[in-house]
């Protein structure tokens, strides 16, 4: 259960820091969407999840029960059902030997911290220091989520709940290591900083949320964009975040609804925009279009 909350707070933290993408024309707004057209024999299904959403929020539509029923299988970013792909995101999440979080930060950024989580989470810093900067991002993320939602629920563990009642196999557009390379790829005291921007703008990192489940509501998907690429560090580090994910995504989304229906279920905010999943998947020659 620790290695799949661990998983599920990796996915919530690139939903925070991946907030403000691209334009794109006006349509029908949609969770839910159909990819047709070129090879296809059938249609497959693009999904866009939140992570983390209040439980009441949590409700998927017929039109969505009715696409997982017609697949054949589920692709999520990570497959978290693989206990696997869980281990090796638990090692990849500690810091070598003779690291500590104290060497990323002044003596009262740490003491800020170390306030911090001890009156948010009651919890002693010093027993994540020799974890990675993003696992302490990963669990403040959450405890502002739980400020905004008090019963919060796990988007894709509910799709994999779905999946297994039907016996679909469940995969990975990625595995969990590629995840933890991109934030390894920032420097730990650039995360650092992040983290302490975080917890010193309480407020903003609540409104954020709260206009997060917003435009999840509204199953606006552009809007939701827009929202994961508006942060400074979101503008610096865009691209290995949302932009080459998303386009290393769409070949595998392609090849895997080539061959059977299939549900494929990812972050909302890699959904819209020029360099979203759905453009790039048109500029692939597919038919993308919402469904209600």
């Amino acid at each position: 259960m620790l290695l799949k909350k661990i998983g599920t707070l990796l996915l919530c933290s690139f939903s925070l820091l991946t907030a403000k993408a691209q334009q794109q024309p006006k349509e029908k707004s949609s969770l839910l969407w159909e990819i047709s057209g070129k090879d296809l024999k059938s249609p497959s299904w693009l999904y866009g999840t939140i992570h983390i959403v209040c439980q009441d929020d949590l409700h998927f539509s017929t039109a969505t029960r009715d696409a997982i029923k017609q697949a054949k299988s589920l692709f999520l970013e990570i497959d978290m059902s693989d206990p696997q792909e869980m281990q090796s995101l638990q090692a990849a999440m500690m810091m070598p030997e003779g690291y500590s979080f104290k060497s990323f930060v002044s003596e009262a950024e740490y003491k800020q911290l170390k306030e911090w989580c001890q009156d948010s989470m009651h919890l002693d810093v010093a027993v994540l220091d020799r974890f990675k900067p993003l696992v302490l991002l990963s669990l403040i993320t959450r405890q502002y989520f739980t400020s905004v939602c008090q019963n919060p629920a796990y988007c894709e563990a509910e799709l994999v709940k779905l999946a297994q009642e039907q016996q679909l196999p469940v995969h990975g557009l990625e595995k969990a290591l590629d995840q933890v390379a991109i934030f390894d790829s920032i420097p730990d005291k650039e995360e650092a900083q992040m983290i302490l921007k975080t917890i010193g703008e309480p407020e903003k990192t609540r409104e954020t949320y709260s206009q997060m489940l917003q435009s999840y509501r509204a199953q606006d998907v552009t809007a939701l964009a827009k929202l994961m690429t508006e942060t400074e560090d979101m503008v610096r580090y865009k691209d290995i975040l949302l932009d080459a994910r998303n386009r290393n995504w769409v070949p595998l989304i392609a090849a895997a609804a080539a061959k059977e229906p299939t549900f494929f279920a990812v972050g909302a905010g890699h959904l819209g925009g020029n360099t979203g999943v759905i453009a790039l998947l048109r500029k692939q020659g597919y038919t993308v279009k919402p469904v209600q």
